[in-house]
């Protein structure tokens, strides 16, 4: 409604920062704000899109120190840029390598930024391991995305449902926390819960409340503190957005958040 969520921006901000404001910034605040992260803390953080970036950016703010994981190099080499350490699950074992950057004790919250789109390894040794659960990944997304539309190869869910809350479960130390903020579907039921308890960990999980951000976010915006504008990648004209999503679907290399503007603004 408007009288609620129309908020008034100061000259300073940007369209591109404002555009990106309203959803996309609030999403990556709401994890590391999830997973009530202090300064020194150490994070996981999974998925390096543009969520993913965003939640590296504001636990980067909060003086986290932070390891992201993924395994497209246009997104690591963003997520260095923003002061991560990174690790490719492609070329190495994500919770080993963890493991070694934190003395063998694991991190003190991670946090979901993938959800249902997370895609198994294509090499290295968590290829390895993922193959070894094939069936039983592929028997996960057919439960899980029932009614899904595909096209192709196009619109389809990733092939690794349950991997990054395994990894995230294995890469935290005892008595920590994990949030959720990669969306799931309401059929998936797959949960790593036994070694969850066992470790102690506390889980949040949830839809992000825009509107409660928006002061502390603006703020930030405008004293240059974070810049939304530095994670677009591509400026398409409107016309053009169905090949767009297809592009960003597919992960094509730099494709990582794209703004679509209209014939006018993009001439």
């Amino acid at each position: 409604m408007a009288n609620i969520n129309l908020v008034k921006l100061p000259d300073e901000i940007s369209d591109d920062q404002a555009i990106l404001l309203s959803d996309i910034v609030p999403i990556g605040w709401f994890g590391p704000d999830l997973a009530d992260i202090e300064e020194g803390h150490s994070v996981a953080v999974f998925e390096c899109g543009p969520v993913g970036q965003f939640a590296i950016a504001s636990a980067r703010l909060m003086g986290a120190r932070v390891i992201a994981v993924d395994r497209l190099d246009d997104r690591l080499a963003m997520a260095r840029r923003q002061g991560a350490e990174t690790i490719n699950f492609d070329r190495e074992d994500p919770i080993k390598t963890i493991l070694e950057l934190t003395g063998g004790i694991g991190v003190d919250r991670a946090i979901d930024a993938v959800g249902i789109d997370a895609q198994h390894a294509q090499a290295g040794p968590a290829h390895k391991q993922a193959e070894q659960k094939q069936n039983e990944l592929a028997r996960e997304r057919e439960e899980a995305t029932p009614q899904a539309k595909k096209e192709g190869d196009h619109w389809v869910a990733g092939d690794a449902l349950s991997q990054v809350l395994s990894w995230a479960t294995e890469a935290l130390c005892k008595a920590s926390q994990l949030a959720i903020i990669g969306v799931y579907s309401p059929t998936d039921r797959v949960f790593p819960i036994g070694q969850a308890m066992n470790k102690n960990l506390t889980i949040k999980m949830g839809n992000c409340n825009h509107r409660r951000y928006y002061t502390t976010l603006i703020d930030l915006v405008r004293t240059g503190a974070l810049d939304p504008a530095k994670i677009l990648t591509q400026h398409e004209p409107l016309q053009n957005a169905i090949e767009a999503y297809k592009a960003f679907d597919q992960h094509e290399p730099g494709w990582i958040k794209i703004e679509l503007k209209p014939a006018a603004a993009a001439a």
